[in-house]
């Protein structure tokens, strides 16, 4: 799921005012906090085709069973959320979605949850990857409310993101949704011993969950897969910076 609704002044942020932020999860919060995070950060700040639905939201992460969201509060209004999921039997961790409230942008938020919070999430689990999905410049432009997409991907640089060197898509994640195109998937993670293959067991898993096996028939997601699987995870990851390089679309 596309990540990160932030502008470039975020990216240059060295943090004020994170110290009068109050971290909590999803379900420590009120019903109206829920409805704040998903209403007020989450929605504008994603195109439809990339959000999950309100019950959707709350079903996978509002039960005190997932560990993997993080919301920022100020003064108990919510101002920041990151949301992750694991896949592979936890091998790897998906950054879901990152996203800060318009007028909080600036404040350091999201340099914070990237810095001190998503570490936490995968400290303990050896050969973890750790991956974020990211618009390509080039087919999506910056927009008041998501962000900039440039700015975006120097954000993720700053904080230590490598670039896998293939066009990416991201599934279908409703019947009738389309699949999002002109995106990057990028490493998140520093880990040097990522079992083989692992990258393909995500794409296979997160294709099946979001559209079904059947999918993993189409001749696109075999070329997706196929390129995945010629990557060096420990020596063919590029800097964040050569995405120009890449194809502009899948």
């Amino acid at each position: 799921m596309q990540n990160v609704a932030m502008e470039a002044k975020d990216v240059d942020a060295a943090a004020p005012g994170v110290g009068a932020l109050v971290e909590a999860q999803l379900h420590e919060l009120s019903p109206g906090q829920l409805e704040d995070v998903y209403r007020k950060v989450l929605e504008p700040s994603f195109r439809p085709e990339e959000l999950m639905g309100f019950q959707e939201f709350l079903a996978d992460y509002a039960d005190d069973g997932n560990d993997l969201s993080c919301v920022l509060l100020r003064a108990e209004a919510p101002i920041a959320v990151m949301l992750g999921e694991r896949y592979a039997d936890g091998q790897v961790l998906l950054l879901g979605y990152l996203a800060v409230l318009e007028e909080a942008r600036g404040s350091g938020a999201g340099s914070h949850m990237m810095r001190s919070v998503l570490p936490r999430w995968y400290a303990n689990v050896p050969g973890v990857l750790v991956l974020a999905e990211v618009d390509d410049p080039r087919s999506w432009n910056t927009d008041s409310h998501r962000g900039d997409p440039v700015g975006r991907l120097r954000f993720y640089e700053r904080h230590g993101a490598r670039l896998l060197p293939f066009s990416y898509f991201q599934p279908s994640l409703r019947p009738g949704s389309p699949r999002v195109r002109g995106m990057f998937l990028l490493r998140l993670d520093r880990s040097s011993k990522v079992p083989p293959g692992l990258l393909n067991t995500f794409l296979t898993e997160y294709f099946t969950v979001c559209e079904g096996t059947e999918s993993l028939d189409e001749p696109e997601v075999g070329a997706l897969l196929s390129r995945a699987h010629a990557v060096d995870l420990q020596a063919g990851m590029w800097s964040v910076s050569r995405w120009a390089e890449l194809p502009a679309d899948v």
